[in-house]
């Protein structure tokens, strides 16, 4: 039959279209980024319950409870078998919706909350990234870089302490705000989406790159403890790469599809400088990790459409349609690029409108509407809108969607979304674990390799998706008047407007706090912090500064540091224990850099100076801190801390450790050498400290018999204060407070 001619759409129409798509598509990148801010906040959440579980039963029993937990999101795989994508994704988000405010509600989010919200958080991360997909690989990319951006600009007016943690008005009336900002994105949204086709199961890659994201890409503490930068700086780097990654984005068209491997190779590269040059190098891998990253996510194979599979969005331009017999494809050109229809024709059989995966709606035509069987014009586009030809339809059937570039006698390779979604949900929930799990674990369980070799193994995994998969891929961008506008444009603002959170922490930053030091006397106070996680499992800073606070200390000693540990929760407590008491402190780096010891002061401090300790045995890297503090009669006390070796039978490592820091410290009068050491009294280790001519504060004033750690049952006496034979010790006394697994020791140190 006769085919009408189309005309193509003038410029101002094009770019009016295209204004009016970008404004449709930004709730949807909104509501994945908002999905992306609890998924990660539920991440951190989920790590001090599994350690919990490590302290009870082992680190191989967490182990196995992590994994048997990770492998849950497995099941949107069948829950969109059952309920259909569309339906799956909103009973999804409305779930994770009701357990983030369950999470709030309870005191402390405990191990069933807490787990319960992340692993629907990561399935309701990959449901939605489906449907996002399908408006183009730039909103995907665009989604989850912005949702980096409002988690980094949350976590940091909370001073790094997640809000779900949080008690009080301030974190309710933000988990207030933002459900019911998730609740209407998919309100606006949900009627756009769609059964999902493509390669979801590329959404997999999610896992690893989240591992990326907590651990570097996304941590201010990272950032600040590894860059040296105060938290506030750390936030202001990080909402600054999001802005570049977000212009990578939007000029991603320029970089063709084979040099992605070199894509892949910066972000191993950048991830790898981040872990292993700390400074300015590592601030600059942290900038380009983020941009690398986004790039890599914006060529996802999921973000394109394989050849020979079905449409089911108005936006995506390029697809297929099955060939069934005794039906007649027609392309017609609408006048542009990036849109081409067809029209199937049959001989017999009542008319239904398609479902966007290919099966029937069960939607009739009315008999005798819109002309003839033969002449109807299909619909296809949202809202009734219509841009095909009319042609015959033999049988009535109509597929008034399917646009393609391939030869309508090519075979559609049906693949079932349920599995797609299913191993896309085991590779979110495993990709993630392994490479965090696994790179906590080794402190305690070591490893036949460095532990940092697993966030290298996770830059691969999130690049290998885009590398191998741009060959059997085409693009599924709509063609835009502006290339650097459209969806971009609504957005891209986001990341600048944040910066507001870091401006307003400089501006508020607390007075120094008031010395009680006297002329020739100091408080001081040792502690092991449990790297901030206390007896019930929950992360609450505030209850370690209000314990310190309550000492009335001019000098604090603290080892088990976090500094991001996903098992500490994501804190940086060297920052926010600083900022809440207007001390100033002396960084010290263990382990991979973001677990050591401080020593804050309300004193001004001098001759610094931090180092490692002896490997030995391992399996933790070791370090101390040395300060000099100066007391308001002109006099100095040099303090020392460390954290020595843990594993009881490991005399020899502790041994050289002890040796190291007494040939740093102890000749350097007066002086006191503080911290955990791993050590009871009577072990030849103590005896180091006794030859050196040190004095044990507890011992000296009448405490010795009473026992540290752990807080529930006190069982050892791991943590010191020794002094030099001019300083003496008073009032002293172990503080039972419950804010970690070690009671925090407290005494004045006098000079002479």
């Amino acid at each position: 039959m006769d085919v009408p001619a189309s005309t193509s759409p003038g410029p101002a129409a094009a770019a009016e279209s295209g204004g009016s798509a970008a404004a449709g598509r930004a709730p949807l990148v909104a509501l994945l980024a908002v999905v992306t801010v609890f998924a990660v906040e539920g991440l951190r959440t989920s790590g001090p319950p599994l350690d919990h579980v490590a302290g009870a039963g082992g680190v191989a029993v967490a182990a196995l409870v992590a994994l048997l937990v990770y492998l849950i999101p497995v099941l949107v795989g069948p829950l969109v078998g059952w309920l259909g994508a569309r339906r799956a994704t909103s009973a999804a988000v409305l779930l994770l919706v009701g357990l983030r405010l369950l999470e709030q509600a309870v005191p402390t989010p405990g191990f069933g909350t807490a787990l319960a919200t992340t692993v629907v958080g990561l399935g309701a991360l990959v449901l939605v990234s489906a449907q996002v997909v399908r408006i183009g690989r730039r909103g995907f990319a665009l989604g989850i870089v912005l949702g980096g951006a409002l988690d980094v600009a949350v976590r940091s007016a909370f001073g790094s302490w997640d809000p779900a943690w949080r008690p009080g008005l301030l974190p309710w009336l933000y988990t207030v705000v933002v459900c019911a900002l998730l609740v209407v994105l998919l309100a606006r949204t949900a009627r756009t989406f769609a059964p999902a086709a493509g390669e979801v199961r590329s959404f997999a890659v999610l896992g690893p790159y989240l591992a990326l994201y907590v651990l570097i890409l996304g941590s201010p503490a990272f950032v600040a403890s590894q860059g040296g930068l105060g938290a506030p700086w750390a936030t202001v780097l990080l909402l600054f790469g999001v802005l570049l990654a977000i212009e990578a984005i939007g000029r991603d068209r320029r970089l063709p599809g084979r040099y992605l491997w070199i894509v892949g190779l910066v972000l191993l590269g950048a991830v790898a400088a981040a872990l292993y040059l700390p400074g300015v190098p590592a601030l600059i891998a942290v900038l380009v990790g983020q941009v690398a990253a986004a790039l890599l996510l914006a060529r996802l194979p999921a973000a394109y459409r394989p050849v020979g599979a079905p449409v089911e969005d108005d936006d995506a331009r390029a697809a297929t349609e099955t060939h069934r017999p005794g039906s007649t494809v027609r392309p017609a050109s609408t006048g542009s690029a990036a849109r081409t229809s067809v029209r199937i024709e049959r001989s017999t059989g009542p008319r239904t409108e398609a479902e966007p995966d290919g099966s029937s709606g069960g939607r009739r035509a009315e008999p005798g509407s819109g002309g003839s069987p033969g002449g109807r014009r299909a619909d296809s586009g949202s809202g009734g809108s219509s841009s095909g030809r009319r042609v015959g339809v033999p049988g009535g059937g109509m597929r008034p969607r399917p646009r393609s570039s391939v030869p309508p006698t090519s075979p559609v390779r049906r693949r079932t979304p349920a599995l797609g979604f299913a191993a896309a949900g085991l590779g979110a929930g495993l990709g993630f674990v392994l490479v965090v799990l696994l790179y906590q674990a080794s402190y305690d369980l070591p490893l036949p390799f460095d532990n940092r070799f697993l966030p290298l193994a996770g830059a691969v995994l999130v690049a290998l998706p885009a590398v191998l998969g741009y060959r059997s891929t085409v693009d599924t961008e709509p063609a835009s008047p502006d290339r650097r506008g459209g969806l971009l444009a609504p957005l891209a603002g986001v990341p600048a407007v944040l910066l507001i959170v870091p401006v307003v922490l400089l501006l508020t930053t607390p007075a120094p706090a008031h010395p009680s030091a006297t002329a020739d006397s100091v408080r001081l106070v040792t502690w092991n912090l449990h790297y901030g996680v206390n007896d019930d499992a929950a992360v609450d800073p505030a209850a370690i500064a209000a314990t310190l606070r309550s000492q009335h200390p001019d000098v604090i000693v603290l080892q088990e540091v976090n500094r991001g540990w996903p098992i500490g929760g994501g804190t940086d407590l060297a920052e926010w224990l600083s900022r809440a008491l207007g001390m100033p402190y002396v960084w010290s780096p263990a382990a991979d850099g973001q677990f050591g010891n401080v020593i804050m002061s309300s004193l001004p401090m001098s001759q610094v100076r931090t180092g490692p300790l002896p490997y030995g045995q391992g399996p933790q890297r070791r370090s101390y801190a040395r300060a000099t503090v100066q007391l308001p009669g002109g006099h100095g006390l040099t303090v020392c801390t460390a954290h020595l070796q843990n594993i009881t039978e490991h005399h020899a490592t502790r041994d050289a450790e002890i040796d190291t820091l007494l040939g740093h410290c102890a000749g350097h009068a007066p002086v006191v050498v503080a911290g955990d050491f791993n050590s009871m009294p009577g072990w030849p280790e103590i005896a180091k400290f006794d030859r050196a001519g040190l004095v044990s504060a507890q011992d000296s004033t009448g405490h010795a018999g009473e026992l540290t750690s752990p807080t529930d049952t006190p069982k050892y006496r791991p943590d010191w204060i020794f002094g030099s034979d001019d300083v003496s010790f008073n009032d002293f006394r172990i503080v039972h407070s419950t804010a970690s697994d070690h009671f925090p020791l407290a005494t004045t140190v006098r000079l002479g």
